[in-house]
């Protein structure tokens, strides 16, 4: 799995997945860029919440239990720490709103609510501290 970002100007990239070309990576104003996308911290949590959304609809059609709603909200808090004040992501909370037929059982939708959150490849890859190497090449 690859994803490719290309710089544009400024703090602007633009980056391709898969078929999905061009869509837009930059910083807002307030962190001296040009606003012409999401960050990549809102992409990561876009990615927390849509990996978790997507693991529990998953986990909810295995069990044949019919969805009316589902919204997740995913709420991430940038706090400067150490001794040189690093903006760095501290802190992130899911709320998911769902709703499904009322033919459904409590029990399944509680298996459900409960296994859900450890087969989600994006939150357990960072509580289990996703190894990152960085190679930096000159061209």
């Amino acid at each position: 799995m690859k994803v490719a970002l290309t710089y544009n100007k400024d703090l602007h990239f633009k980056a391709s997945v898969r078929n999905f070309k061009d869509f837009n990576v930059d910083e807002p104003d307030s962190f001296h860029g040009t606003n012409l996308g999401p960050s990549a911290v809102e992409y990561l949590l876009v990615g927390i919440g849509g990996c978790l959304g997507t693991t529990f609809i998953y986990c909810l059609q295995k069990m044949n239990i019919e969805l009316n709603e589902c919204n997740v909200v995913v709420d991430g808090k940038l706090s400067h720490i150490g001794p040189k004040k690093r903006l760095k992501l501290v802190n992130v909370d899911v709320e998911m709103n769902f709703s499904v037929k009322e033919t459904t059982t409590k029990e399944s939708i509680n298996k459900c609510v409960k296994d859900f959150k450890e087969n989600c490849i994006v939150t357990s890859s960072i509580a289990d501290g996703l190894p990152i190497t960085v190679n930096c090449n000159q061209i």
